[in-house]
């Protein structure tokens, strides 16, 4: 659903795991939802949903047109555990600066592959692959200065009103 994408961006040049070279995002967004909790307090005629102070599940769908098929099996190492890069054109949801758009956006992503995609050829030409991140670390950056930063570990949230 499009109102869960806190991130979205598109033509962004993407690494995998250090310095690898993956390809081209053509597509994709980082889904977080507030998880929510049900409050009903005396005389309320019905409960009222309010939020839990953490998220839901982060979820980052990709569309990457692959720099050559060998790349996928990075997405098979260290039991699918992947930290991706994202350099390009973004749209963050902020509570500070409200919905930043650039060129220079630069996305970390760190987490676990559902599904690793199966490589096909053709005619020469190397399809995109679409595949999902269950992510435990997010960070969008401009310039060196983070915009939007979720690490699941740590518990650290920029902006804190986020959740």
């Amino acid at each position: 659903m499009a109102e869960n994408r806190i991130v979205t961006f598109e033509k962004n040049k993407c690494w995998i795991n250090g310095n690898e070279f993956f390809g081209t995002a053509e597509e994709g967004s980082v889904e977080a939802k507030r998880k929510m909790l049900d409050y009903d307090g005396m005389a309320m005629p019905a409960p009222v949903k309010v939020p839990s102070g953490k998220l839901e599940a982060m979820t980052a769908k990709l569309k990457v047109k692959l720099s050559d098929p060998i790349v996928l099996t990075e997405l098979s190492k260290n039991r699918g555990f992947v930290e991706i890069r994202l350099k390009g054109k973004a749209s963050v949801i902020n509570s500070t600066q409200g919905v930043v758009n650039d060129e220079d956006i630069t996305t970390r992503i760190r987490g676990f592959v559902e599904e690793i995609p199966t490589p096909e050829h053709k005619d020469g030409e190397i399809p995109s692959k679409e595949f999902t991140i269950n992510a435990l670390y997010l960070e969008v950056s401009r310039n060196g200065s983070v915009i939007l930063k979720v690490d699941v570990s740590s518990g650290e949230v920029v902006p804190r009103d986020l959740i």
